[in-house]
C-alpha cells in the first residue's frame, strides 16, 4: 500500500488556487475598474469561482484517500489552500497598490463619480460615497491587509469546514470496528 501525502493536495491545489486568485484580480483591478458595478460582479464571481476551488480540493482529497476521508482529513487540505491563496491575495495587492498602480483608488473614485453622476444621483449621495473611497484606500494598505489576512482566512475556513463536513465518509470496516459487536 502506498502511503498519501496530507500536504500534496494542499500544496497542490493551493499553488493552483493562489496563481487563479491572481489572474482574478489582475483582472478585476485592470479591466473592471472603469465600472463599479462590472468591478462588484468581478469580485462576487472571483470569490465564488474560489470557494469552487476550496471544494474541488475536498473532493480530491476524499478521492485521494479511497472515497473515505473524515473531517479532519479533509478540512487540512482545504486549510493549506485557504492560507496560500490568502498569501497570494496579500502579496498582490500589496504589489500592485504600491508599485503597479499607485493610483488604483483615485482611478476607481473618479471613475465611480462619473457613473454616479450619469446616473443623476444627488450631490449629497455622491459627496457621502465618495468619502468611503478613503476607508477603502485605508484597508489596502501593509497593516490593514495583514489584519485581513486572519479576518479572511476565518471566513473561508467556515466555508472549508462546511465543504468537509458534506464530504466526510467514514471507512465502513473502521465504522463496524468502532460499533462492536451486536
Amino acid at each position: 500500500m502506498t502511503t498519501v501525502s496530507k500536504y500534496r493536495i494542499g500544496l497542490r491545489y493551493g499553488f493552483i488556487t493562489g496563481l487563479l486568485y491572481f489572474i482574478l484580480l489582475f483582472c478585476r483591478y485592470k479591466f473592471f475598474s472603469s465600472n463599479p458595478r462590472y468591478f462588484v460582479v468581478c469580485a462576487v464571481v472571483s470569490y465564488l469561482i474560489i470557494l469552487m476551488m476550496y471544494l474541488f480540493t475536498a473532493i480530491a482529497r476524499k478521492n485521494e484517500l479511497g472515497g473515505y476521508a473524515d473531517l479532519k482529513e479533509i478540512f487540512a487540505s482545504v486549510f493549506i489552500v485557504i492560507l496560500i491563496t490568502e498569501l497570494i491575495y496579500i502579496i498582490f495587492n500589496l504589489v500592485y497598490f504600491k508599485i503597479v498602480d499607485p493610483a488604483f483608488w483615485e482611478n476607481f473614485q473618479a471613475s465611480t463619480r462619473i457613473k454616479l453622476q450619469m446616473a443623476h444621483i444627488p450631490q449629497g449621495q455622491i459627496d457621502q460615497e465618495m468619502k468611503s473611497f478613503k476607508d477603502m484606500e485605508n484597508q489596502s494598505g501593509p497593516g490593514n491587509l495583514i489584519k485581513g489576512y486572519g479576518v479572511s482566512v476565518v471566513i473561508d475556513s467556515v466555508f472549508g469546514l462546511i465543504f468537509a463536513i458534506i464530504l466526510r465518509k467514514q471507512n465502513p470496516a473502521i465504522k463496524k470496528f468502532f460499533e462492536g459487536p451486536k
